[in-house]
């Protein structure tokens, strides 16, 4: 992971209500179904962001997507579960955060590569944008069972846009 250029934003205490948009992506037809999902903390869905990508870095596509969107300016923080993404799949947390100016988490689970820089539950965590202490003050705020809500149900609506989370009758 390269460094990046974006300025560290401080936040103090994350409060139950920081918004935060968690990216999901699932397979559709020849390309993929990119969903955010932006999460008032871990209390309720605010709004859903959608893409599509042909290619496997869906960092440009979900760039694109967000910086067109009415959610661009409540979003605090972004995070993503690379371990979660498709096969093929991967977004680059230094250009997404560089992008849209916005501090990025991305989780992996297990022991990652050098560059992520602290251990948060089962997962190792590189923080751009954001220190160690903010970095799991966010998480911890925005987690229900150790997981980021926004993540669980953005990875909701990009399976069943997918057809994946869709049962036959």
């Amino acid at each position: 992971m390269g460094a990046s250029s974006l300025k560290p934003t401080r936040i103090r205490q994350a409060k139950v209500n920081i918004r935060v948009l968690g990216i999901a992506a699932a397979p559709l037809g020849d390309g993929f179904a990119v969903v955010g999902a932006v999460f008032r903390g871990r209390l309720g869905l605010e709004g859903v962001i959608c893409s599509e990508s042909t290619g496997g870095d869906l960092t440009e596509c979900f760039v694109g997507a967000l910086m067109r969107s009415r959610h661009l300016g409540q979003v605090r923080v972004i995070v993503v579960d690379a371990a979660s993404l498709p096969p093929g799949c991967r977004v680059d947390p230094v250009r997404l955060a560089e992008a849209v100016g916005k501090p990025v988490l991305s989780l992996e689970a297990g022991d990652a590569e050098p560059g992520w820089v602290l251990r948060w539950g089962g997962y190792s965590v590189a923080c751009v944008g954001l220190d160690e202490a903010d970095a799991r003050g966010v998480l911890d705020a925005v987690s229900v069972g150790g997981y980021p809500e926004a993540l669980r149900v953005a990875a909701l609506i990009a399976c069943s846009l997918s057809g994946l989370g869709m049962h036959k009758v």
